[in-house]
């Protein structure tokens, strides 16, 4: 049947890229395989136009300690208190047809807002980091931008694109919930590189390729290789296993959250970085989503020291459908640090759960309200007005309003 998973099709199936939210079935857009011949423009060809679309995300988040820090929050947009545009997303693309052998294909991702420092390429600061930043947060990114090259069951993908380890995406349109998991902290946001996907059946893909490190552009300038791989498997109608390993060198610094620290005393970092999920609808309404990530980071030191950090967690989504526009959300997590590489500066345990809604009010507008608990141990990340870290608990809430177009 042709290439029967789309690479950015299959970016969809793990909450990425061209994910589509459907109101009347809220298990579709999460084990949906989109094929070239149900998604996208359809006929395909060397002549197809480009579509274009995008959307407007505004939002406000507040704590109970009444803070104008909400902490220990990925991505940095949501440590504030101030009512803000968190992102202006166009996109251009045109998607491939293979039905009929080779075709090609293309996207553009353009980004402006409070959100961008997620999307940047800050692994090496070059290419779009900091793109427009001013004094209030905003700045602009090419988050991202690609052609694919396609023969029946194989696609190849070259350019600047979405991470494929996890489950969320810096893409606010797509995920259930305005705040993001812990675990997307120990997640690359994007690659530059080639990753290719060949599509042994309908419901088994495996991909391969490399990258420049995470969060890089094509620049380069440490000279970081990594491999990134992985594959999808529909395991039947209502449940796809999604395995995803990002691994490598990066020479002359390390990350550290959404920032890049350089260390003169680091020669390399050695780095593993895997994430398995599994999407279940477990029955018309109710869809649970299992998400385990680890990061591994061993450093090389001068003088032939070696130092090794890592975090691990496990992410859990349930999402019920009230009605045809309306669907509620839970998500419980836990994650360990240690060393105090993402987080804090210390290792600790973090647990948070998260109740909200998206009300997706016409096909063009939606609201997604919700109230967060967070709690550690073996750190105090939350704070009282004016003080610094002293709570090792919180209550957060607030929401994010999506026009799109």
């Amino acid at each position: 049947m042709g290439l029967a998973i789309l690479l950015w099709g299959t970016s969809a199936v793990i909450g990425q890229d061209d994910f589509r939210f459907v109101p009347s079935d809220p298990c579709a857009p999460l084990i949906h395989l989109c094929s070239v011949n149900s998604c996208g423009n359809g006929n395909g060809g060397l002549f197809t136009p480009f579509t274009f679309g995008g959307w407007v995300e505004m939002g406000v988040y507040a704590n109970s300690h009444g803070n104008r820090d909400n902490g220990p929050m990925y991505v940095s947009s949501h440590r504030r208190t101030d009512f803000q545009m968190n992102q202006f997303y166009l996109f251009a693309e045109k998607e491939m047809n293979t039905r009929r052998g080779f075709d090609w294909g293309a996207r553009a991702d353009l980004v402006y807002g409070t959100d961008v420092d997620a999307m940047w390429s800050f692994g090496d600061q070059t290419f779009d980091y900091g793109w427009g930043m001013n004094r209030h947060g905003y700045g602009m990114s090419a988050y991202q931008l690609y052609g694919t090259l396609g023969y029946k069951d194989l696609n190849i993908k070259i350019g600047k694109f979405i991470g494929y380890v996890g489950w969320e995406e810096a893409g606010s349109k797509n995920n259930h919930f305005y705040s993001h998991s812990y675990c997307y902290w120990i997640e690359p946001a994007t690659h530059s590189g080639v990753l290719a996907t060949y599509a042994l059946s309908d419901r088994f893909s495996v991909s391969a390729g490399w990258t420049a490190g995470a969060d890089t552009s094509f620049h380069n300038r440490f000279n970081d290789n990594a491999i990134l791989t992985g594959f999808n498997l529909s395991l039947s109608d209502r449940a796809t296993v999604y395995y995803w390993i990002n691994a490598g060198r990066e020479n002359n610094g390390w990350h550290r959250g959404d920032f890049r620290f350089y260390d003169p005393t680091i020669s390399h970092n050695d780095y593993f970085i895997q994430s398995v999920v599994l999407e279940r609808a477990l029955s018309d309404r109710f869809t649970h989503v299992l998400q385990y990530n680890l990061r591994n980071d061993n450093f090389a030191h001068a003088g032939g020291t070696k130092s090794r950090l890592s975090a691990y967690g496990i992410n859990n989504h349930f999402l019920y459908q009230l009605t045809n526009r309306l669907t509620a959300g839970t998500r419980v997590e836990w994650l360990r640090d240690n060393g105090g590489y993402f987080v804090e500066d210390t290792s600790a345990n973090y647990w948070q759960v998260t109740l909200g809604l998206r009300w997706d009010v016409t096909d063009h507008l939606s609201f997604r309200p919700e109230v967060r608990y967070d709690w550690s141990r073996g750190a105090t990340p939350f704070a009282p007005v004016g003080g610094v870290g002293t709570r090792s608990h919180q209550v957060s809430g607030g929401g994010g309003m999506v026009v799109s177009f």
